[in-house]
């Protein structure tokens, strides 16, 4: 026994047409080629309950925002380590060796702090989460080495 014949199903989207209007089929190419595709019924349409997400939603611009800042931090801070020499030998004065450390690091901490920020928002949005990431793994670096890097002088600085 074969299926009684039906009438073809309405397009995603559009309302049914009123019983008392004559039903005339108007198909455009997308349409006529998923009537005669059956296997791909929303041929270069979305599927119904699918929503198309705008670039805005996913989390690959602030991912890149946030590995562009761990970068611009890596940066500081190789530049106030390169700086050292420098100015240990332009400065006498121990203190004012120390308040460029303190100004230097404090900075690049602070620029950590906002990549990890921005970071971890973006692991949280819908789509690519690679730079995101190695953003949150570049600043976690950071900001652990110069904690550590304080307390260790802390510490040393109370013995004496």
């Amino acid at each position: 026994m074969s299926e009684p014949q039906q009438p073809p199903a309405q397009p995603y989207g559009t309302p049914p047409q009123g019983q008392g209007q004559p039903a005339s089929p108007q198909y455009s190419a997308q349409q006529y080629s998923a009537q005669q595709n059956p296997a791909q019924p929303y041929a270069g349409q979305p599927y119904p309950g699918s929503s198309s997400s705008s670039p805005a939603s996913t989390g690959a611009p602030l991912g890149r925002l946030a590995f562009i800042v761990a970068l611009g931090a890596l940066g500081i801070a190789l530049l106030v380590t390169i700086a050292y020499p420098v100015i240990i030998r332009t400065l006498a004065d121990p203190s004012s060796i120390g308040a460029f450390g303190a100004i230097g690091n404090g900075l690049v901490l602070i620029v950590a702090i906002v990549a990890l920020i921005l970071g971890l928002m973006s692991v949280r949005r819908p789509g690519q989460q690679v730079l995101a990431g190695i953003a949150i793994g570049i600043s976690a670096a950071q900001i652990t080495g110069i904690l550590v890097a304080w307390v260790s002088n802390l510490f040393y600085a109370l013995t004496y």
